[in-house]
This record gives C-alpha cells, structure tokens and sequence, in this order.
C-alpha cells in the first residue's frame, strides 16, 4: 500500500513540476517577446512624436524670426 501511495504521490507531483516549469519557461520567453516588441513599438511612435515636435518648433523659430517691421499697428489692434 506505501509503495502505491508513493507511486501516486511521485504522478502528482511531476505534473505539478511540469505545470511550474511549463509556466515559468512560458513567462520568460514572453517577457523576452514583450521587451521586442516594447522596443519596436517605441521606436516606431517615438520617431513619429520626434518628427512631429521638430515641426512644430521649427515653425516657432520661423514666426519668432519674422522681422517685427513686417507687423504694423493696424495688424496689432484687435477689434472686438
């Protein structure tokens, strides 16, 4: 009867290993695809928002360097 119990025991226990191991290898490799594709993903969006803030700063410096003689007090009243 112990032996049997112990033949039990040792099927149990090497399922739940292979569930631990199983998962673990699951979640390194994940982490290892999601650090990837993080990476991609960033590079892709982050040259998009770079892009677009050095237009839009580049447009500042362009009206900012505008000579001010261009602008007449007629263009400076606002009328309400």
């Amino acid at each position: 009867v112990a032996g049997s119990q112990d033949k039990v025991h040792a099927t149990v226990m090497a399922d739940e290993r292979s569930h631990r191991e199983g998962y673990q290898e699951g979640y390194e490799e994940g982490l290892s695809l999601g650090i990837t594709k993080e990476s991609q993903y960033g590079t892709l969006h982050g040259a998009t928002i770079g892009s677009e803030i050095g237009c839009c700063q580049a447009f500042a410096f362009s009206w900012r360097g505008l000579p001010h003689s261009c602008v007449t007090e007629k263009d400076n009243f606002v009328h309400y």
